[in-house]
């Protein structure tokens, strides 16, 4: 039994490459082979004596490591060959634009990444060198992968220059993007800051152009870690690039939701559209109401009381982005109270219906009108509501670190601002089936009247503009601007290749 042991075990080096014939030790017996690829222990008895003789050695075995670049960068000094469990050391260098993202390995007639990563495969940044220790009696090949790094300004540069040379019109923003009729709508178009006006009011004023995303795009971001209704553990959030902003800023959206929500609990008042009410002063482009942002909490400036959105925001900030803080700037956010058609004493439809659903012409803007009222500064009336000067004091222009889209930005984006056939198709970016089923409240009020405040909404269903009770359940759908200065990001905005922020 011992022989056909010993046998075994010699074969099993054989093939190994670990035996070395000449080792063999004695007159009349045999060598056992007990050992790794490391450390090789020879055991000499003969068919007289039971005693076991063991002599202790090591057979060295040489390694070829070689390490090539997929592309976009260089390996120097390769290949190297090395003793079992010795350090290959190579030098990595990216081309201009581009940085080291992973090495994945493999031995001869092998899979590529037997050798992992962690264990056997480490690349150090500071100096661009990877090291390379087998842990096989095989020979090791190793391919470097290069990823493309570019600045957010960079990378916003490359989305205005994709712009679209004519613009959708109102037919086209009636009809939405893209339908089964029309699947060339898809892209990136310009908007002045200020598109609708009016002979009796003031629509906003300039403020540099906007470039926005249309339909079915590759806009997809990778930013920050939290939580979602879906995903109550930490991970990774994406996100979805809804425009470059006039003052170069990137405006996202999460793409999911966070939970649903109400937009206020109270819906038998004009002043329950609003973002805020009760305001201390009209929130104004001159004068922008703001919640300000500092160690860790929330203070509103001119505000008097945060609808519950609103406040379920800004937690929900708190809680999972308050470490990327420094990257999100305050942005414009627009709760447009504005007068529209009606009676401030009777159904009163504010500006963003006038724009999107009052008729055949559909005119959304990116501007965010006043909250005016229809009162001549002598006659306010609703004294809770309005001021002396003209100016509603629930809703208006805000100035925030974190708020809800628009109604003026769901029918850019592709939405239709009403119900009908042909519908949008999912693959619309802004189509998603969270928590609410893909329905997502807008910050613009629809309506309002002695006993009820109406709201805007993004629907799943025909993916179009709907309106709901402002007491309703729907989904809370974060949207922050980032800063483009001294932010990088590596990836395409594809599905499988986000823009991820470094």
């Amino acid at each position: 039994m011992k022989e056909k042991r010993i046998e075994k075990e010699i074969k099993k080096a054989q093939k190994k490459g670990i035996y070395n014939p000449k080792l063999k030790l004695g007159i009349v017996g045999l060598i056992l082979v007990i050992g790794t690829v490391i450390g090789v222990s020879y055991a000499y008895y003969t068919d007289k004596s039971t005693t076991v003789l063991t002599i202790s050695g090591t057979v060295s075995k040489k390694i070829k490591v070689t390490v090539t670049s997929s592309g976009n960068g260089t390996v120097s000094s390769s290949p190297k060959t090395v003793d079992y469990g010795t350090q290959a050391t190579f030098t990595v260098q990216p081309n201009e634009g581009y940085q080291y993202k992973a090495v994945t390995c493999k031995e001869d007639g092998g899979a590529q990444g037997d050798v992992t990563e962690t264990d056997e495969a480490n690349y150090t940044e500071s100096t661009n060198t990877l090291t390379v220790t087998p842990k096989t009696s095989q020979n090791v090949t190793c391919t470097v992968e290069f990823e493309r790094v570019r600045t957010l300004k960079e990378i916003a540069e490359e989305i205005k220059g994709k712009a679209k040379s004519t613009s959708p019109n109102s037919t086209d923003f009636y009809n939405g993007c893209p339908t089964s009729t029309n699947d060339s709508c898809s892209g990136v178009y310009s908007m002045t800051d200020y598109q609708y006006t009016s002979s009796s009011l003031n629509y906003g004023s300039p403020g540099g152009i906007s470039y926005y995303f249309r339909g079915e795009a590759d806009n997809y971001v990778k930013f920050g870690r939290g939580t979602t209704l879906e995903n109550t553990t930490l991970q990774d959030l994406i996100w979805r690039i809804v425009r470059i902003n006039g003052d170069g800023s990137i405006r996202l959206v999460l793409d999911s939701d966070i939970g649903t929500s109400e937009f206020n609990t109270m819906f038998n008042a004009g002043k329950y559209v609003g973002y805020t009410y009760g305001n201390k002063e009209p929130c104004t482009n001159a004068s922008p109401c703001t919640s300000e942002y500092s160690n860790g909490q929330f203070s509103s400036n001119n505000t008097g009381t945060s609808s519950i959105i609103k406040s379920k925001l800004e937690e929900w900030y708190i809680d999972n982005l308050k470490a990327y803080n420094n990257y999100i700037t305050y942005g414009t956010y627009c709760n447009d109270t504005s007068f529209g058609s009606g009676s401030e004493t009777g159904t009163l439809y504010y500006g963003a219906y006038e724009r999107l659903q009052n008729g055949s012409q559909v005119a959304p803007q990116l501007t965010c009108p006043d909250p005016t009222t229809n009162y001549s500064i002598s006659t306010p009336s609703e004294s809770s509501e309005h001021t002396g000067t003209g100016y509603r004091t629930y809703g208006g222009v805000y100035k925030l670190k974190i708020g809800l889209l628009s109604a003026d930005e769901i029918v850019l984006a592709g939405f239709k601002p009403t119900t009908r056939s042909p519908y949008v198709t999912k693959s619309n970016y802004l189509y998603y089936t969270g928590s609410s089923d893909g329905y997502f409240w807008s910050s613009s009020p629809f309506f309002s009247d002695t006993s009820l405040a109406y709201g805007f909404y993004g629907g799943l269903g025909s993916r179009s503009l709907y309106s709901d009770s402002v007491d309703d359940l729907n989904g809370a759908r974060p949207v922050i601007n980032l800063k483009t200065e001294g932010l990088n990001a590596t990836g395409e905005g594809t599905k499988e290749s986000p823009f991820i922020i470094k």
